[in-house]
C-alpha cells in the first residue's frame, strides 16, 4: 500500500513538471510572436517615412507655389539697432580700420568684416516693403507691370524700407505759434537704403501672370530686396524743425541710411509665401 501511493506521487510529480514545461514552452512562443510583430511593425513605419520623405524629395520647389511660412524678411529698425549698438561698443578706429575705410573694398571682405559678424549681419540680407501702388495687371494679355516708387519727400535719393511717425500733426488744426504748446510734436523714424545711385529709386519690371496666380495674391504685393551690407554700413542724421504755417507741427526726425549693395529685387505675396518674379530691377 506505501508503495502504491508513492507511485500516485510520483505520477502527480511528472504530471505537474510536463505541465510547466508546456506553459513554459507556450510562453516563449509567445513572446517570439510579438518580438516578431514589433519588428514588422517597425519595419514598416520605417518604410513609410522613407516613402514618405522620398516623395516629399521629389516634389519640385516652385516660386508661385504658397509657401507655409509669410515672406517677413529683416527686420530695418533691428539692422539699424545692432549697428549702432556695435559701434557704441567699439573703441577708437584703429589705423587700419581708417585706412580701410578709404579704400574700396571688395565684397567678400567686406562679408567677413569682424563688426557685422559681431553684430550677427555677415550674411545677405532681405528687406521686404510693402508696394500698394504701382502694381498694374492686364488680363487679357497677362501682363503684370511693376513701377513702385520707393522713395520718399523727406528722405530724398534713399530707399525707405521702413518710416514711423509718432504723435499728431497740426495741420490745419492750429496756428504755428501754438503748435508745440497744444502737443502737435512729432518723431519721425525712418530707415533708408542706400543703393549708392542716389537717382535709382524705383523699382520696374514687367512679367507674365496667370490670372489664377494673379488673384492669389489677392492683392498683397511687395518688393524684397536681396543686399548686402557694405562700408560704411550706417549713417545716422537727427534733424529738427520748427512748426510753419505750412506744417504748424514741432518735428524730429531720425534719418538712419544702411548702405548696401543690392543682389536681386524679387516682387512678392508675402502673407501668401509666394515669389511671382525675381528680375524686377532698380531705376530713375
Amino acid at each position: 500500500m506505501q508503495d502504491f501511493a508513492i507511485d500516485c506521487l510520483e505520477l502527480r510529480r511528472d504530471s505537474v513538471v510536463s505541465d510547466l514545461k508546456f506553459r513554459l514552452v507556450r510562453s516563449s512562443t509567445a513572446c517570439v510572436l510579438v518580438a516578431m510583430s514589433w519588428l514588422a511593425q517597425a519595419q514598416t513605419s520605417s518604410d513609410v517615412a522613407s516613402a514618405t520623405h522620398a516623395a516629399e524629395a521629389a516634389v519640385p520647389a516652385s516660386d508661385n507655389a504658397p509657401s507655409a511660412q509669410p515672406l517677413v524678411g529683416d527686420d530695418p529698425f533691428a539692422v539699424r539697432d545692432a549697428l549702432a549698438k556695435q559701434s557704441k561698443k567699439a573703441n577708437a578706429p584703429s589705423l587700419s580700420d581708417r585706412v580701410r575705410k578709404l579704400i574700396h573694398v571688395p565684397a567678400d571682405e567686406i562679408a567677413h568684416d569682424p563688426d557685422l559678424a559681431k553684430a550677427g549681419l555677415d550674411r545677405e540680407l532681405t528687406f521686404v516693403v510693402p508696394a500698394p501702388y504701382g502694381i498694374l495687371y492686364r488680363s487679357k494679355t497677362r501682363l503684370l507691370t511693376v513701377n513702385v516708387d520707393l522713395s520718399d519727400f523727406s528722405a530724398p535719393g534713399v530707399i525707405v524700407l521702413r518710416k514711423h511717425v509718432e504723435g499728431p500733426s497740426g495741420r490745419g488744426l492750429v496756428v504755428a505759434p501754438e503748435a508745440k504748446d497744444k502737443g502737435y510734436i512729432q518723431h519721425i523714424d525712418l530707415i533708408g537704403l542706400d543703393t549708392g545711385d542716389r537717382s535709382r529709386t524705383s523699382v520696374r519690371g514687367k512679367l507674365n501672370l496667370s490670372p489664377a496666380a494673379f488673384a492669389a495674391a489677392n492683392g498683397d504685393f511687395a518688393i524684397a530686396l536681396v543686399c548686402d551690407l557694405e562700408l560704411p554700413f550706417l549713417s545716422d542724421h537727427l534733424e529738427h524743425s520748427d512748426p510753419t504755417s505750412e506744417e504748424p507741427t514741432d518735428i524730429t526726425t531720425r534719418t538712419s541710411t544702411l548702405h548696401a549693395d543690392v543682389r536681386a529685387i524679387w516682387l512678392v505675396s508675402p502673407q501668401k509665401g509666394i515669389v511671382l518674379s525675381k528680375n524686377l530691377h532698380l531705376s530713375k
